[in-house]
């Protein structure tokens, strides 16, 4: 069982010490088709996701950035793994093993509200109060995000770097 020293800090001083933070990466994929339940982007590393290795952090709220000039926006689940596993290969459904998934695999957020902010290109698409806790593997304070397509539909994007995430985190 789980040992948690609830009494460690006070309220003030626990409060004083956390950190909010708002972190951006580009997910790369790949200018192709990605139908119902592939992988759009594989591991993609966000650093300093927590305040120290092994540490923890709560992922408050996501937001994805499309800048393609389609209409296409898809329903996207943002996979959180502790480490640098891949679900799969990019255009094709996931493949991670049993083991890799238990080890890995810390939560999922799927995200679907588009709101498209110019005639056919600059979409984005919110979640808010996420509230998933997530933890760094023991040596880095790096999580990881994998995309997968749950849309129903094909997602073909026009370049490998039209989407971009936004998390809003807070550090323990």
């Amino acid at each position: 069982m789980a040992q948690t020293e609830i009494h460690k800090y006070s309220a003030g001083e626990k409060l004083n010490k956390m950190d909010v933070d708002l972190i951006e990466i580009e997910l790369t994929t790949t200018a192709a088709t990605h139908d119902t339940g592939d992988v759009i982007a594989i591991s993609e590393e966000i650093s300093n996701a927590v305040a120290v290795n092994g540490g923890r952090a709560i992922i408050q709220s996501v937001a994805l950035l499309n800048t393609d000039d389609s209409v296409e926006s898809p329903a996207m689940d943002l996979v959180f793994c502790v480490d640098n596993t891949a679900l799969g290969t990019i255009g094709s459904a996931p493949s991670i093993t049993d083991a890799n998934f238990i080890n890995c695999v810390q939560g999922v957020v799927n995200v679907s509200n588009w709101l498209t902010l110019k005639a056919t290109d600059n979409q984005i698409a919110t979640k808010t109060n996420v509230g998933l806790v997530v933890k760094a593997a023991s040596n880095s304070t790096s999580i990881f995000v994998n995309v997968i397509n749950s849309s129903g539909g094909n997602y073909t994007p026009s370049a490998t770097s039209s989407l971009r995430l936004v998390i809003g985190i807070v550090k323990d």
